[in-house]
C-alpha cells in the first residue's frame, strides 16, 4: 500500500530482483537483528554514490516486531550510513498517504526537501511523493536526542 510496487510480487519476479541487487555496487542491504540476534527488519541503501557521499534508503520491520523496533532500526541504519559508509547526505522518498513514515523520518531528523505532485499511481489514484533528506551533521544532533529518548539503543 505504501510502496511503488502495487501488485503481489511472485517468486520469479522476486528472484530476478534479487539477482539484480545482489551484484549492484550502488546497493547495500542489511538484515537487522534484535538483542536475541533474531531478524526483525531489513534496511537498504540504493543509488549509493561513494563519490558524492550520498544514497537513498528504505526499510521494513517485521510484522511481529515489538513497538520501538523501527526507532532502533533507524538509529542503527543512520549510524551505518554516516559512520561506516561515510555519507554526507541520505535521501528518502515517501508516498504522501504514509503519514506514519513521514512522522518517523521527521523523528529521525529528516527534513522535507520537495514534493513530487501526482508522481505515483497507486492503482486507484495518483499520489504525491515527499522527498526528504538528512545530512551527517544533522544526524549527530538528532542521534543524541533519540539516544536520550531511547536509552537501550546505544
Amino acid at each position: 500500500m505504501h510502496m511503488y510496487s502495487t501488485h503481489e510480487i511472485n517468486v520469479t519476479e522476486h528472484r530476478q530482483w534479487f539477482a539484480r541487487i545482489r551484484d549492484d555496487p550502488r546497493s547495500r542491504w542489511y538484515l537487522h537483528e534484535n538483542e536475541e540476534r533474531s531478524p526483525d527488519g531489513v534496511v537498504y541503501f540504493s543509488q549509493y554514490s561513494p563519490e558524492n557521499q550520498s544514497s537513498f534508503w528504505g526499510f521494513y520491520t517485521a510484522p511481529s516486531a515489538p513497538r520501538g523496533t523501527g526507532t532502533l532500526l533507524g538509529i542503527n541504519a543512520l549510524d551505518e550510513a554516516f559512520i561506516n559508509m561515510n555519507l554526507h547526505k541520505l535521501n528518502a522518498e515517501i508516498l504522501e498517504p504514509n503519514i506514519r513514515s513521514l512522522a518517523f523520518h521527521k523523528k529521525l531528523g529528516f527534513q522535507e526537501e520537495g514534493l513530487f505532485r501526482d508522481y505515483h499511481f497507486d492503482g486507484i489514484r495518483y499520489v504525491d511523493v515527499v522527498r526528504m533528506g538528512i545530512l551527517g551533521s544533522e544526524w549527530e544532533r538528532s542521534r543524541k536526542k533519540l539516544i536520550i529518548d531511547h536509552p537501550g539503543s546505544q
